[in-house]
Order: C-alpha cells, then structure tokens, then sequence
C-alpha cells in the first residue's frame, strides 16, 4: 500500500481532530458538549454509517466463513492480549494499575479511528469485516475491558450489549448474508446520516483531548511503553502470525489498521463509571492518539 495514501487520510483526520482540539480550547464546547456528541455519535450516525455501508459491499461471503473470520477475530484479541498482559509484568507496573495498562494494549479505538479510516482505505468492502471485528471488540470490551478496568467495581449485565452500535453491527451482517437491499430512501438517509460519522468521531475526540492537562500527559514512561505495544508490536505481530491463514489480503489489511489504532476512548468512560485510573487512561489515550498519526501510516504500509 502506498505510503502517501495513508498518510493524506490520517492527515486529513488529524486536522479534523485538531479543529476539535482547538474549539474545546476556545470554550466552544464543553465536557457536556462532549457527552451528548458522543451519545450522537454511537445512537445514530455510528449505526447508520455502518448499516449503510455494508449495502455497497460486492465480496460473497458464505455464512460458513463468518464464524470462520470472528474465529480469526478472535485470535487477533487473543494476540494483543498476550502482549498486553505480559506489557504490565515487563515494565514493572503497579499491580493496581496492571488492569488498566492491559485494557490500553488490549482495546483500539474502534469506533472513532479504526472504522473511519478502514472505510476510508477500503471502501464498503473492508467496511463488512469492520462490522464484524466492531461486534468481536464490544463484546469483549463490555466485559473483560470493564472488568479490568473497574476491577471488582464493575457488575456486567448483559444490557451493555444492546447497544445501537452492536444491534446495527449485527444487522448489517444479517442484511448482508440475506442479500436484503435497504429501500432506497432509507439507504440515502442512512448515507447522508453516515456521512457526519467521521468529522463528527474527529471533532469530537480533539475536543476530549483539548480537554485534558497538556503538559501532564507527558509524563510516565510506562504510558509510553503501552503505547509502543498498542501501535507497534500488536499490529506486527497480529500480521505475521495471521499473514499464513486462508484469509483474504483485504480481511488481513482491515486486522492490521484496527490492531494499530490508538487506544480505546471507551476505557476513559469505564474510569468515570468506576472512579479509577483516570490518570493513566487519560495519558494513555493521548499518547497513543498523537503517535499515531506518524505510526499508522508507516506500520500499514510497511506491512501492507
């Protein structure tokens, strides 16, 4: 893949997220601002985006070789988490905070970054096994993410898996194996609705990070060190040991840019709910949001 296309799409949305960042600086918007745009972001354009999306997807795949690719999906967390894991114990990290360092190398972010910019690179296509690696990533993160997180804190119910984004993932795919065409009001609609999903996941992640202490978030080599797994190591070693299964290069491609995305804005909501790591989720999120747009672009195509 060339490098110069990655780069032009991340550049385009680092300047979206840096307008984000510089209106929350000029008070703007506000932390309730940011609450409900993200309420907007995950009920409706999310949803629709990837309701939408999937429609325009030429690729057959038979029923038989979806559980197959979740299988695959599967094995990627399965990857990162083993990094993620061993990444804590390696940089000596506080057994309180072990948890959350893991949850930072474990969980992308998905919905802000990663499916943006795989519908991006690879159109409705790579858009399909998006949907899918998007229904892998909530199931886990609404259960073992919260659970790292929130440590004994956290109660999951199985109401954290109903939500717009899942209900819609899970639609999309039964839409598409069924080959049921949406009407076509509905699909201009959803397209139009889709279309504000990446200014608006952009706009509104510079804005949370305007928020935070510039200067504190700096500071801590461990942040650094998971930052290095997450955007890194993961996604190389999610290609090399994947790269040998019967899996298509575009399905392969989709794994990596999710593998590299910079860590999982959901974790800093669990902190909220819990009360806990707010700090280290909080520079963990910025650290690996603002590599990444020099990472991205090379991890990606130098693997792709």
């Amino acid at each position: 893949m060339d490098i110069s296309i990655v780069f032009q799409q991340m550049l385009i949305l680092v300047i979206l997220m840096g307008i984000g960042f510089l209106v929350r600086r000029l008070h703007l918007v506000d932390a309730t601002a940011n609450t409900y745009l993200t309420k907007l972001l995950l009920k409706v354009t999310l949803p629709a985006t990837m309701l939408t999306a999937v429609s325009g997807s030429t690729i057959e795949v038979p029923i038989v070789t979806v559980l197959f690719l979740f299988a695959v999906i599967f094995l990627s967390f399965f990857i990162m988490g083993v990094l993620s894991f061993i990444a804590p114990w390696a940089m000596r990290a506080k057994r309180d905070e072990s948890g959350a360092y893991a949850a930072l190398g474990l969980f992308g972010n998905v919905n802000f970054m990663g499916i943006p910019l795989s519908f991006a690179l690879f159109g409705p296509d790579g858009m399909f096994y998006a949907v899918l690696y998007n229904i892998v990533f909530n199931l886990l993160i609404f259960s073992l993410g919260m659970k790292l997180i929130g440590g004994k804190k956290a109660k999951i119910s199985a109401r954290f898996f109903f939500t717009p984004v899942m209900i819609s993932a899970v639609l999309a795919v039964v839409l598409f194996l069924l080959e049921i065409q949406l009407p076509y009001v509905i699909y201009r609609s959803g397209r139009l609705l889709g279309g504000i999903t990446s200014p608006l996941a952009m706009l509104l992640l510079g804005s949370i990070l305007g928020g935070m202490n510039f200067k504190e978030m700096f500071r801590g080599w461990r942040v650094y060190g998971i930052s290095l797994v997450r955007l890194i190591i993961a996604p190389i070693a999610v290609y090399f040991i994947l790269a040998p299964f019967p899996i298509s290069p575009l399905f392969l491609s989709v794994l990596v840019v999710m593998s590299a995305s910079p860590m999982a804005i959901s974790t800093a909501t669990f902190t909220i709910l819990y009360e806990r790591h707010e700090e280290v989720v909080g520079k963990g999120i910025f650290i690996s949001t603002l590599f990444s747009v020099f990472t991205m672009p090379f991890v990606v195509s130098f693997l792709l």
